[in-house]
């Protein structure tokens, strides 16, 4: 029996038991959170300071065109990626391992093929020790190629919609400048006839004062009269019609410029 001051003798037994006990409930605890972290809709993985990933969910092997970690180690981004994206993630990782600075919601070019291009909205945090050295860095990356996407296909209807809406309007100036030039040649042939009204009139008393010999030169001026009253009559109803179209274009005009408005709101949503 023990007395005062003496040390109980350790039970071997008891401490390997112990030591077994610890050994498997942190391999439990491993296996939650591995299950956990590779049932994530998004990378997540570890560095150290050296680069290559001691740690990689699912997402983020398949990222790395991998499915097993141990086929990642000792690998760095410039084995896994193309050079021009490697370096870009190299820039970042120095941030962070070398100066302690977290990146946000960095949007990062993970691949392109084909014309397809694979975006990542990254985030990466220091990774310290119990003493605050950073030993390393956690990164996290949510796949956002379909919101990249259909942001660029946005862009694009938009400019779309911006060339066919400057094509619309092209045409209505076109078409909101006919009336003017039909009206500038209508008083063209409105001042005619006017003239030829009076021409007709001269003739007929001309035709008057030599009598019988006139005669046919009378009959003549009254066709001109008769053509010049319905040259004017022709130049009154184009004018009616004249006034129908810039009426026409003005209605035109108002509901482009609401159909605008609408499709400046739907853009926007």
């Amino acid at each position: 029996m023990a007395t005062v001051g003496q040390v109980k003798p350790v039970d071997l037994q008891d401490a390997e038991r112990l030591i077994q006990e610890l050994q498997d409930k942190l391999r439990w605890e491993r296996r939650i959170l591995k299950t956990i972290v590779d049932n994530l809709p998004m990378a997540v993985y570890a560095k150290d300071l050296e680069g290559p990933p001691p740690f990689a969910n699912k997402v983020a092997l398949e990222n790395m065109g991998y499915t097993r970690e141990e086929d990642v180690l000792g690998k760095t981004d410039f084995d896994m990626f193309p050079r021009h994206i490697a370096e870009g993630f190299w820039q970042d990782d120095a941030r962070v391992l070398k100066y302690g600075e977290a990146i946000i919601d960095r949007e990062e070019l993970l691949s392109e093929s084909d014309g397809e291009e694979r975006w990542l909205r990254t985030s990466k945090l220091p990774l310290r020790d119990e003493e605050g050295k950073i030993v390393g860095l956690v990164g996290f990356g949510q796949d956002i190629s379909l919101e990249k996407k259909l942001a660029k296909e946005h862009a694009q209807a938009e400019e779309r919609i911006r060339e066919q809406q400057e094509t619309v309007e092209k045409m209505i100036a076109d078409l909101a400048a006919i009336p003017e030039k039909v009206g500038k040649l209508v008083n063209g042939i409105s001042y005619i006839a006017k003239q030829t009204k009076m021409v007709s009139i001269n003739a007929a008393i001309e035709a008057a004062r030599v009598g019988e010999m006139g005669r046919g030169f009378e009959v003549v001026a009254q066709e001109v009269g008769q053509l010049s009253d319905r040259s004017s009559e022709a130049a009154t109803q184009v004018r009616d019609a004249i006034q129908e179209v810039e009426t026409l274009v003005k209605r035109i005009m108002e509901a482009w410029e609401e159909s605008k408005t609408v499709t400046a709101a739907v853009v926007v949503r």
